[in-house]
């Protein structure tokens, strides 16, 4: 059982950077009576489980991390993910989280019972609390291929979330299937250890330089001695980032600025034209995630790599089949991203009347105000339903939501109400006017991304830029709420 004191009792599912966050603003503002249950056997999320070769975030790393805990001491703009696993770390210990985190803790269900809610973990433990708020995030359960015959191979294949260091790629024939996020980072730290790489291209992507830039000694110390350049230097990435929105607005002068970047990159780097009509995509920039790599382009036209457009048809034993040709391989390795929101393929959450939250979802994935869903009381949702951002670092939405929920409890701590819900009502409004505002943006077109359900609805990403969210999200507006004693 969680220990109780005067504050309520508040179970956190998730020991990433959003459960993490959460945390410390819970423990800054008075509710100490918390506990983060992490499945895994330390923190991290995403940078903890994702270790393949090339692994870094595309969002520069001063902005890629708390506005109120800085790192002045980045290696590298982009730095790679086991820095940024160090970060996370580093920040749990500096504000005393270990002991409150419960790892091996694995949720399967949650059920509200009795005026609060009743967790259920995969070590057969059960607790219960007064909040339940779930940091498990949209992007950690990887998406597979479904490709006919996969099952028959018999050499090895992984995915790249998954990532198998005891097994040496250095003069194997290698297949990578998928060329987005994880493909164009990791290609390039293999392709001149293999003996044969073939990469499985079914879309090619927008791909925009990004040097590899590194920080000086002295600009560490710099940013060290005077932290508030360190912040005006987040200041300017932020500014960057953000004068890119309206590219997404199907702004018709960024989107030509960001095509004529794309081509000359492109030109600059690959002169075989036949290959530059591969790698050009035909959908609108910004439709799919834009990529960034200096090293990519170059990767792909080394002589030991094959670029396959072809749709794959089949594997068997020995390899995959793709345009009529089969090609043997030692190992196949799948660079084919995550199921958004599939998190519920294996945790089961029981609301109100025995409301289940897989049926509320089939009714389009969604959440008040991006946290709350009508029907589970006192349950919030960190990353929830679009709050994702296509053009600047999605730790501003992590913050805050953070704020925003705080703010709740807050609130109904000091009108005595111990329980907090969604009005239907509210809701049903706050969606209507979000898929109006996202029918204006470049991920409403016809292009096949994750960002998009089987219905078309687009349900990942948030439609404006991260300003008019952090102020939509300053304070809670109870009018949108039913509070219970």
């Amino acid at each position: 059982m969680l220990q109780r004191d005067k504050s309520p009792s508040i179970a956190i599912i998730g020991a990433g950077l959003s459960g993490l966050c959460m945390a410390i603003r819970l423990k800054e503002n008075g509710f100490s009576n918390f506990t983060i249950f992490e499945k895994a056997d330390d923190v991290g999320g995403t940078w903890r489980e994702n270790t393949y070769p090339g692994v870094a975030c595309d969002v520069p790393s001063h902005l890629y991390s708390f506005s109120f805990a800085p790192k002045p001491d980045w290696s590298k703009v982009f730095s790679p993910g086991n820095e940024i696993q160090d970060y996370i770390q580093s920040v749990t210990n500096k504000y005393d989280l270990r002991p409150h985190i419960r790892f091996g803790a694995k949720l399967t269900h949650a059920e509200w019972l009795g005026g609060g809610w009743q967790l259920s973990f995969g070590n057969g433990d059960k607790i219960r609390a007064d909040y339940f708020i779930s940091g498990m995030g949209g992007l950690h359960i990887p998406r597979y291929p479904d490709i006919p015959g996969m099952e028959r191979y018999k050499g090895t294949a992984y995915h790249t979330a998954a990532w198998h260091h005891g097994h040496v790629l250095a003069g194997k024939r290698v297949a990578v299937v998928g060329t987005a996020a994880s493909a164009i980072q990791l290609i390039p730290e293999i392709a001149d250890k293999v003996a044969h790489l073939d990469v499985y291209q079914r879309t090619p992507n927008w791909i925009l330089p990004r040097p590899f830039m590194e920080y000086s000694d002295r600009m560490k110390r710099i940013f060290s001695r005077l932290p508030l350049l360190e912040k005006l230097h987040r200041l300017q990435i932020y500014l960057m980032f953000e004068m890119r929105f309206p590219l997404f607005r199907r702004d018709r002068f960024f989107a030509r600025r960001a095509t004529t970047m794309f081509t000359k990159h492109l030109e600059k780097q690959v002169k075989d034209e036949s290959l530059q009509a591969k790698l050009t995509p035909d959908y609108p920039i910004g439709c799919k995630r834009i990529l960034a790599s200096d090293v990519y382009f170059p990767a792909l036209q080394r002589d030991n790599v094959e670029l396959i457009t072809d749709p794959i048809t089949s594997m068997d034993e020995s390899g995959i089949t793709a345009g009529g040709t089969h090609r043997a391989v030692d190992t196949v390795i799948y660079a084919t991203g995550f199921k958004p929101w599939d998190q519920m393929e294996d945790v089961t959450i029981t609301g109100k009347d025995g409301l289940d939250m897989r049926s509320y979802m089939k009714e389009g994935i969604r959440a008040h105000r991006t946290v709350a869903m009508p029907g589970f009381p006192n349950h919030f949702m960190l990353l929830g339903p679009n709050s994702g951002l296509g053009h600047n670092s999605v730790i501003l939405m992590i913050e805050a939501q953070v704020g925003y929920i705080v703010d709740a409890l807050r609130q109904a701590r000091a009108g005595g109400a111990k329980v907090v819900e969604a009005r239907a009502d509210a809701a049903d409004a706050y969606d209507k006017k979000l898929q109006h505002d996202l029918e204006g943006t470049v991920w409403a077109g016809h292009c096949k991304s994750w960002y998009q359900g089987e219905d078309g609805r687009i349900y990942t990403l948030w439609p404006w830029g991260t300003r008019r969210y952090m102020r939509e999200m300053k304070r809670v507006n109870l009018a949108e709420y039913e509070l219970t004693d």
